[in-house]
């Protein structure tokens, strides 16, 4: 009603002081929180690259090159949820690295954009102590054999090994599905009569990966 097509996803600013680790963890939280009544699309997330709200060095991105993991995976998390976030500071890139970061991110989001801006299902909330994370599906692919895509994390500093329920109901798959850990070897899987599958997966300590469906 008031000229835009966007609204917050919904956030307390003053909590962009807290740490970086623990940005990542709420910016989920809030991308998990904020999709139940709007498709990701709708909302819009927000990083600040510079200090906001008070904070020290371990609250801020700047210098970009100097935090490139913290900078990818939070990219990562919005893009990977379907959300745009409103990027707060002076500069996307410092460096030549950190500007081919930003173009690899980019790139995969223009390459998964139809997935990625399909409906989300919600998988595990994240709260620090053990994986979360999501799935996008689309049962109505016209021009894409892609019918889903997993996002998961591991905000531990332990390795982590899980085999993890997908559903697979709105992916409009019924036997079998193919699915790749990034852009590694495709693996079928056969659906149970629910819908689903059982996962094995690997993280590696404050990390995260995605999964493909065909």
């Amino acid at each position: 009603m008031d000229g835009t097509n966007k609204i917050a996803l919904g956030y307390r600013e003053v909590n962009f002081s807290l740490s970086r680790d623990q940005q990542k963890i709420l910016n989920r939280q809030n991308i998990f929180d904020g999709t139940w009544d709007k498709t990701p699309s709708m909302g819009w997330g927000f990083v600040p690259l510079t200090r906001y709200h008070g904070g020290g060095p371990d609250a801020v991105l700047e210098p970009l090159s100097e935090h490139l993991a913290d900078y990818e995976q939070l990219m990562m998390q919005y893009y990977g949820a379907g959300v745009q976030a409103c990027y707060r500071g002076p500069r996307l890139y410092d460096t030549e690295i950190t500007k081919n970061l930003v173009i690899k991110v980019i790139n995969w989001y223009k390459k998964y954009r139809e997935i990625l801006n399909s409906d989300i299902i919600h998988l595990r909330r994240a709260d620090g102590r053990d994986w979360d994370g999501w799935m996008h599906v689309n049962a109505s692919h016209t021009d894409s054999k892609v019918k889903g895509l997993i996002m998961l994390f591991n905000p531990t500093d332990k390795p982590m090994q899980r085999k993890i329920k997908i559903p697979l109901y709105y992916t409009g798959l019924t036997k079998t599905a193919q699915i790749r850990e990034k852009e590694g070897q495709v693996k079928a899987y056969t659906l149970d009569r629910e819908f689903t599958i059982q996962l094995p997966v690997k993280l590696d300590p404050k990390s995260y990966s995605w999964w493909v469906i065909e």
